[in-house]
């Protein structure tokens, strides 16, 4: 009885790990890859020439979902007293909170629309909340709704950015959005865009459809070498047992 462990196939095994390994690391590298290119391109997608809010969306409307990040322009007035901060949010490997103040826009009836205004590491570090008007330039994003429950809704540390908990900290309507501002109000650290926009269906196709190829290479060079082996052993297992014939 012959086996697959026999030292004569040991040049067998090393040829198809040494194959197997490497079409799992090119398959790897091909899809980094593609996600490196889509998320470029997400990237890039946030750095389009800014739009006025109300060609973005309107007071009532429902978040458009093919603006995800894009720039828009707000101008009105601070409202300091909605201030609020939201804890776990990253920023440079570290984690702390976004301040978030709303900003009532101007015009008559107009909802106010919460501006994450940046990063602070600690709620008391971060700097008293401006006043007075403004005009700037942020990232539109949808408003969050995880299933995450404020455990203590008296104080002004929010879980997650929900405009049903921070309209409670407000006393007026607020838009269905928010914005981060492009440059952080002094005091503050930069504050990462939560959702980028979708990159195109068919962007760095090519990069995952090369790793797919190699994982299926990869599959093959397993499959010949278990075909391999087998026969080998097969046949010689059948030449040294062979069938008797009848008297």
């Amino acid at each position: 009885m012959h086996t697959f462990l026999a030292p004569r196939f040991w040049g067998v095994h090393l040829l198809a790990l040494v194959c197997v390994v490497a079409a799992g690391w090119l398959g790897a590298w091909q899809y980094g890859a593609w996600q490196e290119r889509r998320a470029a391109e997400a990237a890039d997608l946030t750095q389009l020439d800014p739009i006025p809010l109300d060609e973005a969306m309107g007071p009532d409307d429902p978040f458009p979902g093919d603006l995800v990040g894009h720039p828009v322009v707000v101008d009105g007035t601070w409202v300091p007293d909605g201030t609020v901060f939201v804890s776990g949010r990253e920023h440079a490997g570290h984690s702390g909170y976004w301040v978030v103040t709303p900003l009532a826009l101007s015009g008559p009836g107009t909802p106010a629309i919460p501006v994450v205004r940046g990063w602070v590491p600690s709620p008391e570090s971060a700097p008293p909340a401006p006043t007075g008007s403004i005009d700037l330039v942020g990232g539109l994003q949808p408003p969050e709704g995880s299933t995450t429950v404020d455990e203590n809704p008296d104080d002004d540390v929010l879980p997650q950015l929900r405009i049903a908990d921070l309209i409670q900290h407000v006393d007026q309507d607020l838009y269905g959005a928010y914005v981060v501002a492009a440059d952080p109000t002094d005091g503050l650290e930069q504050a990462d865009l939560a959702q980028l926009p979708d990159a195109g269906s068919f962007t760095a196709l090519r990069n995952l459809l090369y790793a797919l190829e190699w994982w299926v290479f990869g599959a093959f060079a397993i499959f010949i070498w278990w075909r391999y082996l087998r026969d080998t052993v097969q046949r010689e297992d059948a030449a040294e047992d062979p069938v008797p014939s009848d008297a």
